[in-house]
Order: structure tokens, then sequence, then C-alpha cells
């Protein structure tokens, strides 16, 4: 039994994607905190196939709820796991995690009449849209650029372009999602990502960036790139013991 809290049941009685959607857009604020991202899974699993504005704005709004924002990763990747979204789905849920502003606009007559009435008697047109922005968490722009560059490798300049429109966290999430798809890459434009990677902000990228440096030019050249890191962190790197595919993916990803 995955639900036992009022609010969830709340959620987990709704008829269709429709009704979940107007639920959580109309909650200002998260239901609590949870650890368990399969909560959210099976919302989307409950209601996969009724939203008339489909299950990408479904899966949108849940991964993006507050709720379950420190286990953004473990939720992303169970949804695409989930085979609730089809390729094409995944890839435009992919893209709207990729944008610099993400605003959702809905009609508010759709989420509560109420929202339509002001003060002095007047009501506004039920087709009045309203408009809500959406949090974007760093794991989220990870997955997301990870997912675009396995979708299209020709697209490396355009997706460190954006990226480096992000803030500082989501933009260094983004070059990590980039690296985490490198094997699709040749080995020019690899070597290029890695020296953008080198000059994250975030240990952990840099840290990324050594194990392709390792794949590229060998352990001692990773090692020494390593030891001129001013993060003890980074400094402290080893080479994984099992190494990354690079060549055999970009054949391949051809």
């Amino acid at each position: 039994m995955l639900f036992g809290d009022d609010p969830l049941d709340e959620l987990a009685a709704c008829g269709d994607g429709d009704e979940l959607c107007r639920l959580l857009l109309r909650s200002q604020w998260a239901l609590g905190s949870s650890t368990s991202h399969r909560e959210a899974v099976e919302l989307m699993r409950r209601v996969h196939g009724t939203s008339e504005f489909g299950d990408v704005l479904v899966a949108l709004l849940l991964c993006t709820w507050p709720r379950w924002r420190r286990v953004t990763s473990r939720l992303i990747a169970a949804i695409e796991d989930s085979g609730l979204l089809s390729e094409e789905e995944l890839d435009e849920l992919a893209e709207s995690l990729l944008a610099h502003e993400l605003v959702i606009s809905y009609p508010l007559g759709w989420v509560s009449s109420d929202w339509l009435k002001l003060e002095g008697g007047i009501t506004l047109p039920e087709d009045t849209l309203g408009h809500r922005e959406v949090s974007v968490r760093p794991p989220l722009r990870r997955w997301a650029a990870a997912r675009a560059l396995r979708a299209s490798p020709g697209r490396l300049g355009e997706l460190v372009e954006i990226a480096e429109g992000f803030e500082p966290h989501g933009r260094d999430a983004a070059i990590h999602g980039l690296l985490d798809a490198a094997g699709v890459l040749a080995e020019a434009e690899l070597r290029e990502l890695v020296q953008r990677a080198l000059r994250s902000g975030q240990a952990p990228v840099r840290r990324a960036a050594l194990d392709r440096i390792a794949q590229l030019d060998g352990r001692e050249a990773a090692l020494r790139t390593a030891r001129s890191d001013p993060n003890a962190a980074v400094r402290a790197w080893r080479p994984s013991s099992l190494p990354l595919q690079l060549l055999g993916d970009h054949e391949e990803a051809a």
C-alpha cells in the first residue's frame, strides 16, 4: 500500500488525469515531503491515458511537484522506465525540462470557478488563462540533457548553449547530463565537452569529466588532471574499474 495519508488519498481518488492535474495546479505548496518516488509513479499509472492534455503534462507536474523534491533523480528515472510514456512523449518531456522558463498555461475555470470571481462582483470569462511557472530541479536538467543528446548527437553545441543559460546549479547539472550521454559523440566533440566540464563549479561534474579523460587518454593523464584541481574530492578521484563505452557507442549510434 503506497498511500496512507489524507492528501495523497485525495490525489489517488482522482478519476482521470485531468482531475489529477487540476489538483496539482491548485496546490500552492507541497503536501508534505516524501522519499518514496513510487507514490508519484503509482499516481501516474492510475490515470494513464485519461488526460485530455496528455500524459506528458501529468508526468511534468508530478516530477516537479515539491513533495518528491528529495528523490527527483529516482522519480524521473522511474517514469522513464515505467513504460507509461512513449519514446516520443519522453522526448517531449525532456524538451520541456530544458526550457529556460517553464510556464504552464491553463484556463482558470478548468481549475476552479472561484478563481474567476473578483472583488466587486466582477467575473472573468471562463477561458481566462492562468499561468504557473514550474521550478525545474537540477536532476531533471541532467536527465533531460542526457536524453536529448542521445536522441540527437548533432545537437551538442545547441545543448551546451542551452545549459549555459541556466542558473549555476541547473547549468552544471545539464553539463553533467551531456557527459552521461557522451558515448554517442565523436572523439573531437567529446574532448570539447570534457574541457567545458572541467570548468564546472561542481566537483561531481569535474570528476565525471575525469572518467572521460581516462577513457580517451588513459588513467595517468586523468590522474595528472585531477592532481591540479583545487577540490580535495576531485584530487581523490580514481579510475572506475568498469570503463565507459565510447567509440562503440558512437559507431552504434551512427
